[in-house]
């Protein structure tokens, strides 16, 4: 019995020095919790602005390693095999010179064509009037017994 009493002493001291720093703990928690509740309404599209850019940074940069792999692969592997560059030089001549370049020819001209139009259609219809058909009652017949 004594040990019991003993053991129930030594945990009734225990909670004794526990509840003593439980208000102080208590405080704390409530402090932190203000805290933190300040800083999601203040701060919280800050935060998240700057996460969102580290998080596209990343991508960007997952981007760009992919890129530099790609453009490694290319030179140091397969523009090694002789065939394969020859091909690819052929490709972008093909692609450049006769595609491309014909494409451009179009556009300028269909963009010349556009200019023309304009004072074409202007002259035109100045013109209009001066390619009218003559009725016999005109002008012009009454000067004809003169000739």
């Amino acid at each position: 019995m004594e040990q019991a009493m003993s053991t129930l002493s030594q945990s009734i001291r225990l909670l004794q020095r526990t509840a003593e720093e439980l208000p102080v703990k208590v405080t704390n928690v409530l402090s932190a919790i203000d805290e933190a509740e300040y800083l999601i309404t203040h701060n919280a599209s800050r935060v998240v602005k700057q996460e969102r850019d580290v998080y596209m940074q990343s991508l960007v940069g997952y981007f760009r390693q992919y890129t530099d792999w790609v453009k490694n692969s290319l030179t140091g592997e397969v523009s090694q095999c002789k065939p394969i560059t020859n091909l690819i030089d052929s490709m972008e001549i093909v692609a450049c010179s006769f595609i491309v370049d014909s494409v451009n020819t179009f556009w300028f001209g269909l963009g010349g064509c556009c200019v023309f139009l304009v004072p074409s259609i202007i002259l035109s219809v100045k013109l209009a009037k001066y390619y009218r058909r003559m009725d016999t009652e005109d002008v012009f017949e009454e000067g004809q017994e003169n000739w």
